[in-house]
């Protein structure tokens, strides 16, 4: 991460080394025919899983799934190349509308600039007027005269505080505008500039909109709360060693999800996370791959290796609940693997809990060591 952006954390030195290689010539060709040959297969298995599904074939829908199946591959050479393909076709949109209502600001600030430099122009005009009109009124002998210039000096302040209140009201008009520009940039916003992942208001736009979409078009979504373990927290002395193990938590979920997916950082050392197209079979799998990918991953802090041991609580996405009831049911699955000392658990609705015999379901799936 650069250096001045308001990364409270410090660099953790995570960034990862260059994923390009110097490559001779026939090696880079080799490279391209490999990822040529894996784009196709992976894109006709994203397909055909589609088609198995029963997903609609949104783009979003096929990206999710692709990216997805992408993680899947062990080529990392080929996986960076179709990644840095996909990185290109994506930021635009939302850089030109950035960029619109920055500019914009800048505008409005700029003329707050310009009319507070007239309105200080005019006080000074007019108090140099004052000592002016004051010394030729001091050496007025007839008081009615002098009755009139002071007469007249009122006047012309008068009419100099109307013109500064006028302009000063234009000063109030542009700042009010700058204002509402710049709080549309932090509605708009996306990212937790501290954690390099979405933030919590953009998150739960996100699920919003999922909401809205309805049950016929949202598809078969899950979503997950991470919470750090109480066995991790109490090993962290510091405030410092748990925003650190924060930062390296939320780099290692976020390297684990597709782009159509989405994680923030809730409270309580809790993120959640929202992933599409996960149907319901899928999300223990999905949720023992998190746990695993942080369990297996070598980090640091203060020359002391930990390990990023996580409690998750998991829910299928009901797009006919709110996006609170949505999390609460995954913050209940939480709640409920902790009571009973699990990885993990997922949440179960009263329609599930009659079938769970028929479906095969192990009750005990939570108990498990990764090794």
């Amino acid at each position: 991460m650069p250096d001045n952006n308001n990364d409270f954390f410090g660099s953790l030195g995570l960034e990862l080394e260059s994923d390009s290689p110097a490559f001779s010539g026939e090696s880079i060709d080799t490279t391209d025919s490999i990822a040529k040959e894996k784009l196709n297969e992976i894109s006709k298995k994203t397909i055909q899983m589609l088609d198995d599904e029963n997903i609609f074939p949104f783009p979003e829908n096929f990206e999710s799934i692709f990216e997805r199946n992408l993680n899947q591959e062990q080529n990392e050479d080929v996986k960076t190349k179709i990644r840095n393909v996909l990185e290109s076709r994506h930021h635009n949109a939302n850089i030109i509308a950035l960029e619109t209502t920055i500019n914009g600001s800048f505008a409005s600030l700029k003329n707050i600039f310009e009319q507070v430099g007239a309105v200080c122009k005019r006080l000074e005009s007019f108090e140099s007027k004052v000592f002016s009109q004051l010394s030729e009124i001091d050496k007025i002998q007839n008081p009615l005269a002098v009755k009139n210039a002071i007469k007249i000096l009122l006047n012309d302040a008068n009419a100099t505080y109307k013109g500064i209140f006028d302009q000063t009201k234009s000063v109030i008009e542009n700042y009010a505008k700058m204002y509402e520009s710049f709080l549309n940039i932090k509605k708009n916003s996306m990212f937790d500039t501290t954690l390099g992942i979405h933030n919590k208001q953009f998150f739960l736009q996100k699920l919003e909109r999922e909401c809205l979409i309805g049950k016929d078009f949202a598809g078969e979504n899950a979503l997950f709360i991470v919470a750090l373990s109480p066995t991790l927290l109490a090993s962290l002395g510091s405030k410092r060693s748990l925003l650190s193990t924060t930062k390296m938590i939320s780099k290692i979920l976020l390297d684990k999800i597709g782009k159509e997916d989405s994680i923030c950082y809730l409270d309580n050392a809790e993120f959640a996370i929202f992933m599409k197209n996960i149907p319901q079979s899928q999300i223990r799998d999905t949720t023992i791959q998190f746990i695993d990918s942080l369990k297996k991953s070598t980090v640091f802090l203060d020359d002391v290796q930990i390990a990023l041991d996580v409690i998750i609580g998991a829910s299928r996405f009901d797009a006919n609940l709110a996006p609170q009831e949505n999390i609460q049911n995954a913050k209940s699955a939480l709640e409920s693997a902790k009571s009973e000392d699990k990885k993990f658990d997922i949440f179960k609705a009263a329609s599930q809990e009659d079938t769970t015999e028929d479906e095969d379901f192990d009750s005990d799936f939570g108990n498990f060591e990764i090794p």
